[in-house]
């Protein structure tokens, strides 16, 4: 089961989730790449990050990506997809911004 959450609510969701989650994007290969960083959510649902120098590449070529944090005390994660934004050239601390697109809390793990 999934639950969607609309941009304007994102930020108070993530906030369940904590100030870090993951960005995926996708490489040259067609590859996920997926790396662990802090991340911003602002009150319409942008979220704004610092990547990598292949995340940023990554996201220059392929401007589809998802952020995903881990389940909060609910047992939910949460996935947002969106189009990344990257600020200057890709460098080792590269500032992105992600115009979420859709986020949904995603159903509990079955174990």
């Amino acid at each position: 089961m999934s639950i969607a959450v609309e941009p304007s609510d994102l930020a108070g969701v993530a906030q369940q989730h904590g100030p870090a989650a993951y960005v995926l994007t996708t490489g040259a290969d067609g590859r996920p790449r997926v790396i662990h960083v802090a991340v911003d959510v602002a009150d319409d649902g942008t979220i704004s990050a610092v990547v990598g120098r292949s995340a940023a590449a990554n996201a220059i070529d392929r401007p589809d990506v998802c952020v995903l944090w881990p389940a909060a005390d609910d047992g939910f994660s949460l996935i947002a997809d969106g189009k990344a934004i990257v600020e200057g050239q890709p460098g080792p601390d590269t500032p992105i911004t992600v115009a979420v697109t859709s986020a949904v809390k995603h159903r509990p793990a079955r174990t």
